[in-house]
């Protein structure tokens, strides 16, 4: 149960962190601003990139092939990217009249965009859940689904309130100076994958690019920690900043009074210094337990006798995952596997599936799930054709065993090839 639930927490988190740890100090510095024409900008924004998102992730899952995941990911990054440039441009030269004419649609522009590419995989993570459970909402396992979603986002929540406040107790360059190094950092990881869409559509030369990207694009997941140092400078930023002066005509209960201010502000960076420690402990154990992969019950060899393989019940009526492998005449192992369903009924198929192959599947928390794409299958579909399911194969019970026809596996060595 820890496993299921971290991995839609460790997600959860990464994704609600790179969104709302930026807007976060971005809206600190919009909030200092003495116009608010770009407050305004970024309050419409964020709630039309919040609604466009939501109604994205359904025209996706409902109608599955009319929005393609990275050809919308891949337009809003770069939208990202420009607008970002923008904004740095801006706090890094007060004096470019023409920046300051683009400044409010770069501000539009980059909160949108940016909850269109994080807010779209966010989303995506608890309906993801919720289409794979196929009905079986009051089971364990997705209750930890979606108490891990909800953990991990609530978490990149308060994250990034307390990020919030420990910005807004800076002065004026030093915030500046945190989120140029904090939208370098979101930079880094959003050129990255800006470039593998590039290369996927040959756009780019993946040969003249890919011994440069390789390493980079295989060590990708820990680019979330270059994020986690990049949040670090703002506590250490706030340390380091010089004990107010006293302001003149100020007696010394209210210069007192300053510096009590001053000190409390610091707290919240002690704030964003314990949640960073949490993050990077979620990030790194957390991931790993995550990911495990549970160890697959080797496949008990099987042979035919009279045109059939048969399986004693007694053997398989214990509600597990059972897999077989049968030798076929053409040197194939076929495997395939077995599970009772409920009463009399079993789950009989191939230890592979149509989207993924012959990869296999093995057990989880009392669930099946496939190893290659580590989706969940519904036990009541297990012998029925589509999706991720196992390929079903014809069987029959007779006399206390479960018969598959000879003939069926070895029609099936194709698969195994």
């Amino acid at each position: 149960m820890l496993q299921t639930f971290l991995q839609q927490f460790v997600p959860a988190m990464e994704e609600g962190l790179t969104l709302g740890v930026p807007l976060a100090i971005l809206l600190v510095i919009l909030r200092r601003s003495p116009s608010d024409v770009y407050r305004a900008a970024f309050r419409s924004a964020l709630k039309w990139g919040f609604w466009l998102s939501i109604f994205l992730v359904a025209v996706r899952v409902g109608t599955r092939n009319a929005i393609s995941r990275e050809i919308l990911e891949g337009f809003a990054v770069a939208m990202i990217l420009v607008a970002e440039s923008i904004i740095i441009a801006r706090l890094s030269f007060a004096n470019l009249p023409a920046v300051d004419k683009m400044l409010r649609s770069a501000v539009t522009a980059a909160v949108a965009a940016l909850f269109l590419y994080h807010g779209f995989e966010l989303w995506l993570l608890p309906v993801g859940s919720i289409v794979a459970a196929l009905g079986d909402y009051f089971s364990t396992t997705f209750l930890m689904k979606i108490l891990g979603f909800v953990g991990g986002a609530l978490f990149a929540f308060v994250s990034a309130f307390l990020v919030f406040k420990a910005a807004d107790a800076l002065n004026d360059q030093r915030l500046k100076f945190v989120f140029i190094v904090q939208i370098a950092a979101c930079m880094i990881q959003q050129s990255i994958f800006l470039i593998q869409v590039l290369m996927a559509r040959d756009i780019l030369n993946g040969e003249t690019v890919m011994s440069i990207m390789a390493p980079i694009i295989n060590n990708q997941s820990a680019l979330i920690f270059v994020i986690f140092a990049a949040i670090l400078v703002v506590p250490i930023t706030l340390f380091s900043q010089p004990r107010p002066s006293k302001p003149e005509g100020a007696n010394p209960a209210q210069y007192r009074s300053i510096i009590a201010r001053a000190i409390h502000k610091r707290r919240w960076g002690m704030g964003v210094v314990a949640a960073l420690i949490l993050m990077t402990a979620t990030s790194s154990a957390g991931s790993y337990v995550a990911n495990m992969k549970a160890e697959i019950v080797p496949a008990i060899p099987v042979g035919a006798v009279n045109g059939a393989v048969d399986v004693d019940l007694e053997t398989i009526k214990d509600g597990h995952l059972h897999r077989f492998v049968y030798g076929a005449s053409t040197g194939e192992q076929v495997r395939y596997i077995v599970i009772l369903k409920g009463g009399s009924a079993y789950g009989v198929g191939l230890d592979a599936c149509e989207i993924c192959g012959a990869t296999g599947y093995y057990e989880r928390d009392n669930q099946v799930i496939c190893k290659l794409c580590d989706v969940q299958m519904n036990k009541a579909t297990i012998g029925t054709r589509g999706g991720c399911n196992p390929i079903p194969i014809e069987y029959r019970i007779e006399e206390g065993k479960l018969r598959v026809p000879q003939a069926e596996l070895e029609k099936a060595a194709k698969i195994f090839q």
